[in-house]
């Protein structure tokens, strides 16, 4: 397992490297599962700096994974908000050259501490039902796929995903 340092991402200057790593892993990772025009679209809704203060705001707790003085990866976990009993796994993303090493291990153990302190009883996440190699990855480290769910997010663009679950007990 790589050596990987977590810290809280809690300023501006962590929300806008979060942002560059979204930008940096989504064109890595997706081409070829979403439309390069959804890419786009989704990093403009949801990785700006104001969206992703707002959502911490909100209850979002963020983390960066760190490789010496490089952030590699990251994550997010919010309060579901009609059921206090989960916590949804909303973003976990690592550059391509650094998976494979743990830290997507790291980042689930992280979440799953996270929702321990937020008296959750599972943590769940969304997947695109395409993206069979996070599927597996999330399946791995012991999520079950639920359900399938089609979601409309604007401009024409759907999410079509898996939602997944894991309880926060799990050992």
């Amino acid at each position: 397992m790589t050596d990987c340092l977590l810290q809280p991402a809690t300023r501006d200057i962590d929300h806008h490297r979060l942002g560059e790593l979204a930008h940096r892993i989504w064109h890595e990772h997706y081409p070829g599962i979403i439309s390069r025009e959804q890419i786009e679209y989704m990093l403009a809704t949801q990785y700006d700096t104001e969206t992703l203060s707002h959502q911490q705001s909100e209850g979002t707790r963020f983390v960066l994974a760190w490789i010496e003085q490089t952030p590699v990866g990251f994550a997010g976990v919010s309060p579901d908000e009609e059921a206090a009993e989960i916590v949804w796994l909303d973003k976990l993303y690592i550059l391509a050259a650094y998976r494979g090493q743990g830290i997507g291990r790291r980042l689930i153990d992280w979440a799953r501490h996270t929702g321990a302190e937020l008296d959750a009883d599972a943590l769940c996440l969304r997947v695109n039902r395409h993206n069979t190699a996070s599927v597996a990855m999330y399946e791995h480290a012991g999520f079950e796929i639920e359900r399938e769910d089609v979601k409309a997010i604007g401009h024409g663009f759907v999410m079509d995903d898996y939602v997944m679950r894991m309880p926060i007990n799990q050992a």
